[in-house]
């Protein structure tokens, strides 16, 4: 199961299955410029390989366009994922947009 969770402008986006947390992205909210900054993705060496990582990235996405939020991609893994998803090009946010 995916879950979103927020602490202040600190956010996470976590999936679990059968208790065992898999892996997580965490992102940072900019509020004032509607900019989510993905800063980490992190997947459990035990489940590398099962796609988990691009099912966090999918699940950070959807939540930028319902919130209309604009996405800095600081964390490495988000950097290719979207430049595997050129469809996300709309999505950087302006000062980002030489990635």
């Amino acid at each position: 199961m995916i879950n979103l969770t927020y602490k202040g402008s600190e956010g996470r986006v976590s999936l679990s299955e059968d208790g065992e947390e898999l892996g997580y992205l965490s992102f940072r909210l900019l509020p004032k410029q509607s900019i989510g900054i993905a800063e980490h993705t992190v997947v459990n060496p035990a489940h590398q390989g099962k796609g988990i990582a691009g099912r966090l990235a999918a699940a950070f996405f959807e939540h930028c366009r319902e919130e209309k939020l604009l996405v800095r991609p600081v964390c490495s893994y988000i950097v290719a994922y979207m430049q595997r998803h050129p469809e996300l090009s709309v999505l950087i946010s302006s000062v980002d947009k030489d990635l």
